[in-house]
């Protein structure tokens, strides 16, 4: 009679430890290739020569980094249809407008019809250069990997500084930018 207890207790010893090891093990399989994504890329480009841009604006304007002229650039691959971006925008022309000639934002269209794209920047307000990218090969130059926002930080010699995939919130770009070039000139 002793003999069913102890068989349940063992069954359900037994059941809870495969429970505990498969949640382990799928815990595993997410995290890891998460960990190793987001390192590398995050490494990818970081401290080396910033891969080249050749795109147009939308006025038919053909923009690269030589265009930087010592100022640092900041390179924002977006969509009008990734709600991150929607949120960034508004605070990158913030910036933009603080920051004058010490910083160029080029914001780099995912490959969307100009026509969607143009209402979007008139709707927002956006005033620095929009680049369109219908092939997506700068994309894919930048990237390996999808996902929108997408962020580089490339000093004045060229070189990335800094990558950040997804979306980077008002807080941090504030903090990120008086990192990198002080507090913004007060207007006058």
């Amino acid at each position: 009679m002793n003999a069913r207890p102890a068989r349940r207790r063992r069954a359900s010893l037994l059941w809870g430890g495969l429970i505990l090891a498969v949640a382990a093990l799928l815990l595993m399989l997410v995290l890891v290739p998460l960990g190793r994504t987001n390192t590398a890329a995050r490494s990818r480009l970081l401290d080396r020569p910033a891969p080249a841009i050749g795109l147009l604006d939308l006025a038919g304007r053909r923009w690269t980094l030589s265009e930087s002229r010592g100022r640092l650039v900041w390179v924002n691959f977006w969509a009008t249809w990734c709600p991150p971006c929607r949120t960034e925008m508004p605070m990158m022309q913030r910036l933009a407008d603080a920051y004058g000639d010490r910083l160029l934002i080029l914001g780099v269209d995912f490959g969307e019809e100009p026509s969607a794209v143009r209402q979007f920047v008139d709707r927002y307000g956006i005033g620095y250069p929009i680049l369109l990218d219908p092939t997506l090969d700068t994309f894919y130059r930048w990237s390996p990997q999808f996902g929108l926002p997408r962020h580089y930080f490339v000093d004045a010699r060229g070189t990335v500084i800094r990558e950040i995939p997804g979306e980077l919130p008002p807080d941090q770009m504030v903090a990120l930018f008086d990192e990198l070039l002080g507090p913004p000139p007060q207007s006058q």
